[in-house]
């Protein structure tokens, strides 16, 4: 896979502000509700990696929680924006930030040094998606567990074919490895969950939960959910849709919780 220009998706204003949107909210509390019954008992004592973490938004839950979070990315607007939303939460002294590229991970952190790694939204910028899940690993505790969301191609040609009046731009995404970001007008790189799967099995992750992220809610007017009791209602059915495999597969993101496997200490090391 090629490299993408991730500078090319740092205006943080607007991302900060995509995710007040209907969207940008089920996008979030969709992957934050798959993750919470794997998160470890015992937050206080716990460490958190939010790997690309962004704005912070599932960094500064985390931090509510009690867990001692760590904030890395390559941003230092997105890390502007997340340092100011945690020291206005008084969570100040549970997260610190990184202001460095993924591909640094065991530079900065030994093995073994986290009990949850969070990667959302991340593969679809770097370089070498496959050795960012292998360092992962190297950084994950026995036990611990990782979640991934990343954009699934069946749902974004599903999307355009639904959206779009270009035929033969819609045969293309079938088999595209880019789509075209909405937020930015940027090509981003996008992927079938059997990719992702794979690249988890090669850096010694099992999964041991898939979900699909907003199934149904592309398709529909946002101004439907602009009503807080509506929203409330699209959340629990998407959460519903999200669980179950045939509508899985054609979500807008597919959302893998893995779990370190024995045979994958070090891995990190080889890449």
């Amino acid at each position: 896979m090629h490299a993408l220009d991730a500078a090319q998706f740092r205006d943080a204003d607007r991302y900060s502000s995509y995710l007040e949107t209907a969207l940008g909210r089920l996008r979030s509390e969709l992957a934050w509700q798959n993750l919470q019954r794997f998160l470890p008992a015992n937050p206080f004592r716990r460490r958190v990696l939010d790997l690309g973490g962004g704005t912070g938004s599932m960094s500064l839950r985390l931090a509510e929680m009690g867990f001692r979070v760590v904030l890395l990315d390559s941003s230092e607007e997105m890390l502007r924006i997340a340092k100011k939303e945690v020291q206005a939460s008084g969570n100040a002294e549970r997260v610190s930030f990184h202001h460095l590229d993924a591909s640094m991970l065991q530079q900065l952190f030994a093995a073994e040094s986290f009990d949850l790694v969070l990667c959302h939204n991340l593969l679809e910028y770097v370089a070498n998606p496959a050795a960012i899940l292998a360092k992962t690993a190297y950084v994950l505790r026995k036990e611990a567990v990782v979640s991934l969301l990343a954009r699934n191609r069946p749902g974004e040609a599903l999307k355009a074919a639904i959206k779009s009046t270009d035929w033969e731009l819609m045969k293309a995404n079938l088999s595209a490895e880019t789509a075209v970001d909405s937020l930015y007008g940027k090509p981003v790189r996008i992927f079938d969950s059997k990719v992702l799967l794979d690249m988890l099995a090669e850096a010694g992750l099992d999964v041991i939960a898939q979900h699909g992220v907003r199934v149904f809610s592309d398709y529909r007017d946002p101004k439907d959910f602009t009503d807080e009791a509506v929203y409330g209602q699209v959340l629990a059915l998407e959460l519903i849709f999200g669980a179950q495999p045939e509508f899985a597969g054609i979500a807008r993101y597919t959302q893998l919780i893995a779990r370190r496997s024995s045979a994958s200490r070090g891995k990190g090391a080889e890449r």
